[in-house]
């Protein structure tokens, strides 16, 4: 008996372990990437955009170099809001909120800020797609 309760408990945990979120998903990307641009972890963030979007990081880095940190003392925290892929699977959009980050407009800690996040899949790697309006 004490040998089929181990057997079940080892169970539970494999399949709480295959529930984990996956690092490499569109929605786990998107979320590193905003914690780290707004907590000013540029070098984070360039390690999670392809290379053409890495000269944009360097340009907001530069941008708010003076509030840099402000922005790193955030509690910053994220929420997905949706994921929409596309058909070939190649590419993903993730709208979502980020919460208690820094408003250099505003001078101060905002509640929320809408994001959208455009992904693509390179070498079965998600990378953001970053381009400055």
């Amino acid at each position: 008996m004490k040998n089929l309760n181990l057997f079940f408990l080892a169970v539970i945990f494999l399949a709480l372990g295959a529930c984990s979120s996956n690092s490499n998903s569109p929605e786990a990307v998107a979320e590193k990437f905003n914690k780290a641009i707004y907590t000013a972890d540029f070098n984070a963030a360039k390690a999670l955009c392809t290379d053409d979007s890495k000269q944009a990081v360097d340009l907001i880095a530069s941008f708010v170099s003076e509030k840099a940190g402000d922005m790193k003392k955030a509690n910053v925290k994220y929420e997905t809001k949706s994921v929409n892929l596309s058909e070939d699977g190649n590419s993903a959009d993730v709208e979502g909120v980020v919460l208690n980050a820094y408003d250099l407009q505003n001078d101060k800690i905002a509640d929320s800020t809408d994001t959208k996040v455009h992904l693509v899949k390179e070498n079965g790697k998600w990378l953001v797609d970053y381009k400055l309006k």
